[in-house]
């Protein structure tokens, strides 16, 4: 096992590559009384064509097959509830698929390692049936209708569909109703064995148990397993654009207010630096220029222009060789063509300083010795490090101590502003 000194917030990270392939991740925390575990597999709702395990043709899946088999995991062959099995020491349990990865989680203060067997154990012992099929087909179905009322899923699904030229994000995580009643028994077995390998999946793990204990047992439980030794996950490549799919669209929905986003969309190789490092450089500089502390956020607020907080998001995205950098604003206003106008003209002026650099990129480090006091806050840096760079290493966390001021003025003096897209959420015309 791997020791990785975390020296800025002074842990250890555990780490090993079993022989089957899985990722596993400890942190010890003596002084926590509640333990953490997510089980990943980089299977998501985006991941609809691929060429089946011990298969030669590439298929296109129903959308929404990767949320069907989340639900359809929870199911055992022997009618044993898994939840039931949580309750009964006091655990939480619980599921997501997002468009890359699907996550098991569980977390609690007792029964640590009886629940972490569990945990691999229902989600390696997939049990599918017509008839179970079928029946969870209603369920679906009916959370798919209410997912259809969502403004948030509406806008944020709108947001991404006019970034992609490919149709990497043309369909919902949950899927379309013709998509979820078609789905088979058939089809979640060959999704299930073409990704949730453990060469394709990884175990993150925040616990007060020693972590020689946990690794062993979690050796012993995928010792009992056979996996399919040579296994390769073929995805269909997409051709992408560097340009947006579509510059400006207005959608309407229940909602009260008008919320804007706009979206820059950039080839992360125009920038002459690791991806760490784009993230990190920009996050700092959109702290400074449009955060909520920041002069331009208050007066936006203080001359009624929008009426929170500018919020921002950065992804990233990589389509066959080339990956691309999202940076996404949005903020709830009645005065959308005026808020974009605004924040364009903000993000050209770099208004910003050595000393204010500095002072964010301490702030950066406390943020993570901040993260560190508490279980749920080190769960989202594993999970969010891993779905990110595919890894949790020390060099990911080094990299901020290394930013420099030179560097970030280089980064930040390439945004480049046109190649945007806007969308404007209104109320629904019906409810005017």
């Amino acid at each position: 096992m791997k020791t990785i000194n975390l020296k800025i917030v002074n842990e250890k990270l555990f780490y090993e590559k079993l022989d089957n392939g899985l990722d596993v991740y400890i942190i010890k925390k003596d002084n926590f009384h509640s333990s953490f575990a997510t089980f990943l597999t980089k299977f998501g709702g985006k991941d609809i064509e691929f060429i089946p395990i011990n298969e030669n043709n590439m298929v296109k899946m129903p959308s929404g097959i990767a949320h069907f088999l989340e639900h359809k995991l929870f199911e055992q062959e022997t009618g044993e509830s898994v939840h039931e099995f949580y309750k009964k020491s006091g655990t939480y349990v619980n599921a997501m698929t997002g468009y890359k990865s699907t996550k098991y989680i569980f977390k609690g203060p007792k029964n640590f390692k009886e629940n972490l067997n569990y945990l691999l154990d229902f989600v390696q012992s997939p049990y599918f049936t017509d008839k179970n099929v079928e029946k969870e087909k209603g369920i679906i179905l009916e959370e798919a209708r209410m997912d259809l009322d969502s403004p948030y899923r509406l806008f944020s699904e709108t947001v991404l569909k006019n970034l992609f030229t490919s149709s990497l994000y043309e369909h919902t995580i949950i899927g379309s109703m013709d998509d979820i009643k078609s789905i088979t028994k058939e089809n979640l077995y060959r999704c299930y064995n073409s990704f949730y390998h453990p060469n394709n999946m990884a175990l993150l793990i925040v616990t007060n148990e020693d972590e020689n204990d946990v690794l062993e047992l979690v050796k012993n439980n995928q010792n009992k397993k056979s996996f399919k030794k040579d296994f390769n996950i073929i995805k269909k490549e997409y051709e992408e654009s560097e340009k947006v799919r579509k510059k400006k669209e207005v959608i309407y929905s229940n909602v009260n207010e008008t919320r804007v986003s706009y979206s820059l969309k950039f080839k992360l190789s125009d920038f002459n630096v690791s991806k760490i490092e784009v993230m990190d450089y920009f996050s700092i500089y959109f702290d400074i220029v449009v955060g909520y502390l920041s002069k331009f956020n208050l007066k936006l607020k203080e001359d009624k222009i929008i009426k929170k907080d500018i919020d921002f998001n950065i992804m990233t995205e990589k389509v066959k060789n080339e990956e691309f950098i999202i940076f996404t604003f949005s903020a709830f206003s009645e005065k959308t063509q005026k808020f974009v106008s605004l924040l364009k003209e903000q993000l050209l002026k770099k208004n910003y300083s050595e000393e204010l650099f500095n002072l964010y990129k301490k702030s950066i480090i406390s943020d993570f010795n901040y993260q560190f006091d508490s279980v749920n806050g080190i769960m989202n840096f594993l999970v969010s490090e891993y779905e990110y760079y595919g890894k949790v290493s020390n060099d990911i966390i080094n990299a901020e101590s290394n930013l420099n001021y030179k560097t970030f003025k280089e980064v930040t003096n390439k945004i480049n502003i046109d190649n945007y897209s806007v969308v404007i959420m209104k109320k629904n015309k019906t409810m005017l």
